[in-house]
């Protein structure tokens, strides 16, 4: 699942492909700079794109089999990888490009499915998913060991941070149900959506993500093919907005003013106005060459759509939204290729110091008449410069600034 943390468009971004994680390489001072990460779930590897030439610089072999979900440490260092057949997550060194150990998270029959970290640094969360059973795993960054495990009422497959940080909300593969994490407290407790529970696999809560202000949440609805708008204060279901179809990966475009979501039955990806929460157009991703859409996000500066989908081979395709063409797309090997991350994270570029601008003042009459030169030849300032920046007045009797003499127009 993706977790979000925008801080400025002169940023680190992260974003994952099967998962798909982007991020512009370290020291960077662009945001086209970027690094796109993959995981590859039928593949057993991660893959590092470069989305400017959209090529593949690296694949990794992970140390376990099926990785799936993604999520970069906020300061984009650090990429972790939940593995469901390690019941693990492990960590990657993005500078190196090398997987740097792994956390421990349990064993089977569990699954580790999701990872996520948190907005505010520090921790991060792996949903352990053991039917009936089922826990979020609290795992210490600075340690990368797991201090802390909290049942949650629902068996979930993925999981997302509020935007502050406070809480964490997972999905429930089998009912309209939403559990909710206090990480002050590392409690559970849970809400449900507007939904017909047929109770069997894969018809619950598809997926959560939030809006960038944190106000409410779009929380997909498998079973009756529709998002829930859910006011995250009060956990109160706002709105519904009907899909039609079973409601895939879902991203805010970064000024919040609109939203996506994949729907896969009709090969498509649509398009919604968060104002109103309501469907507004639809891009069948057949138009452009493509098929079976998986996953998809906005990039950072919301001018693009970056998708995961097919066309003999897995592709992540780079879509232009102004000139509604497809301006990259790279093969990655097999896999889910399911988009979970965008994280950002500020480059310290420095503001360059502006050159001041000289002033000049003119007068009517000789300056022989105002200024002692005399004055010019002692180091009355103590620069170590001789000059007429050391000039006082001789006459106690005269003005030293220029307005006050006779003729000055400025």
């Amino acid at each position: 699942m993706r977790n979000v943390k925008r801080r400025s468009l002169g940023t680190i971004l992260a974003l994952i492909v099967g998962g798909i994680a982007i991020i512009p390489s370290i020291g960077g001072a662009s945001t086209e700079n970027c690094y796109v990460f993959t995981s590859n779930y039928n593949s057993d590897t991660i893959s590092i794109i470069d989305p400017i030439t959209y090529t593949v610089d690296i694949s990794i072999a992970t140390a376990a089999g099926q990785p799936s979900g993604l999520s970069l440490s906020p300061d984009g260092e650090t990429l972790y990888v939940a593995e469901r057949d390690g019941d693990h997550v492990e960590i990657f060194d993005v500078a190196t490009k090398t997987s740097t150990g792994t956390i421990p998270i349990g064993t089977a029959p569990s699954a580790t499915n999701d990872v996520i970290t948190s907005p505010n640094g520090g921790i991060a969360a792996a949903v352990k998913t053991d039917w009936g059973a089922s826990t979020i795993e609290i795992i210490d960054l600075t340690t990368n060991a797991v201090t802390g495990s909290v049942p949650i009422p629902v068996d979930a497959t993925n999981a997302a941070f509020t935007p502050d940080g406070t809480e964490v909300w997972v999905n429930s593969v089998d009912s309209g149900t939403v559990g909710v994490v206090d990480i002050a407290t590392l409690t559970a407790s849970s809400f449900d959506i507007t939904h017909s529970n047929p109770g069997g696999p894969y018809t619950g809560t598809t997926g959560i993500r939030f809006s960038p202000a944190g106000d409410f949440a779009y929380i997909g609805n498998a079973a009756d093919g529709r998002i829930s708008v859910v006011d995250t204060s009060s956990f109160a279901e706002i709105t519904t907005i009907t899909i039609g179809h079973e409601p895939g990966a879902m991203d805010f475009s970064p000024d919040g003013t609109e939203a996506l979501v994949v729907i896969g039955p009709t090969k498509s990806i649509g398009f919604i106005d968060t104002n109103t929460h309501t469907l507004t157009t639809t891009l069948d991703v057949t138009t452009v060459g493509y098929d079976f859409p998986n996953d998809a996000v906005f990039s950072l500066d919301g001018s693009q759509v970056i998708f995961s989908a097919s066309d003999g081979d897995d592709k992540v395709v780079f879509f232009n939204l102004a000139s509604s063409t497809v301006v990259g797309a790279v093969t990655v090997p097999q896999g889910s290729n399911n988009i979970a991350d965008i994280v950002c994270r500020n480059l310290e570029v420095p503001t360059p110091t502006p050159t001041p601008t000289p002033t000049t003042f003119v007068f009517s009459e000789p300056l022989d008449k105002w200024i002692d030169w005399a004055d010019c030849e002692v180091d009355d300032d103590g620069d170590g410069v001789v000059n007429c920046n050391d000039y006082f007045p001789s006459d106690a009797g005269l003005s030293e600034r220029p307005e006050d003499a006779p003729g000055y127009t400025g």
